[in-house]
């Protein structure tokens, strides 16, 4: 999965830190990441890149984290404005580099870059927001409010009937394969119980005997992914929810396609299941 980055280590704790030129910088907005145009492909700006452009402007860089020595800082202004060497483009495209730990640290940083854009002003009474000294948090000093970072729980079940599958494939997913049933967690559920939601929701199946697997931190959409498995229970019929999905089938086990698992939790549930090790 993505964050699988071993021999490589990421080191999240929170640090005060300078910035190298060989250190690396996200700027976003939304979910669209500055990245530098290198012939037919893009690489993720290094601060040496920034300063070459802003001379200074390291100085207003924030630190994020680092895979092994190399450094992610955050920008609070765009460094790269009217540089035709830089182009905002769609985080997703962190899921195409073949260099997983880089892809990993682009991908987490601008999770942690979006949240600090999203927070600059205090959602009660609407004063700037000040980074805090000791911990990643934003304080208003105004009213005290306190804002932490953003993860967004989701739940993603794998569902069998005896050698079968359920499969669907969202409309928002540009993937044209199917995965699985997946959503994220309301207020007031448990895992377990978002899980049998989600699934009777989008394919009106109802499901027993709902075992934890595993984690994955995802960050395009700021969530931590739980995985599940759970197995069919009552009727196999499936009813639709077609504002939510394209698709959604039972797939016997010999006709399941390839799938790697080298980013997802999805596809390793997936590639399990159709090697029966699930």
């Amino acid at each position: 999965m993505m964050y699988e980055i071993a021999p490589q280590v990421m080191h999240i704790e929170f640090r005060v830190q300078s910035a190298k030129n060989s250190d690396y910088v996200i700027y976003t907005k939304r979910n669209l990441v500055l990245l530098k145009k290198n012939a037919d492909d893009y690489e993720i700006p290094k601060v040496a890149d920034a300063e070459a452009i802003m001379p200074g402007i390291s100085k207003t860089f924030h630190y994020l984290f680092s895979i092994d020595e190399v450094a992610y800082f955050s920008s609070d202004g765009n460094f790269a404005a009217g540089n035709e060497n830089f182009e905002l483009i769609k985080d997703r495209i962190f899921r195409k580099m073949q260099n997983l730990p880089i892809a990993f640290g682009g991908a987490v940083a601008s999770h942690i870059s979006r949240w600090e854009q999203s927070n600059r002003f205090c959602g009660h009474c609407g004063e700037p927001m000040t980074r805090k000294a000791d911990e990643r948090a934003f304080v208003c000093k105004e009213c005290g409010n306190t804002v932490y970072g953003k993860i967004c729980p989701v739940v993603i079940t794998s569902v069998t009937w005896n050698d079968k599958l359920l499969m669907a494939h969202n409309l928002d997913n540009p993937d044209p394969k199917p995965y699985l049933i997946s959503g994220f967690v309301e207020m007031g559920e448990s895992l377990e119980q978002a899980a049998a939601r989600e699934v009777k929701e989008e394919t009106g199946i109802s499901i027993k005997n709902i075992r934890y697997i595993g984690s994955e931190p995802w960050p395009f959409s700021n969530s931590l992914i739980a995985g599940f498995t759970a197995e069919l229970d009552g009727s196999p019929e499936i009813t639709m929810q077609q504002s939510e999905l394209s698709e959604a089938k039972w797939v016997e086990r010999s006709e399941i396609g390839e799938y790697t698992g080298r980013l997802s939790i999805s596809g390793t549930m997936i590639k399990r299941f159709k090697e029966g090790t699930l």
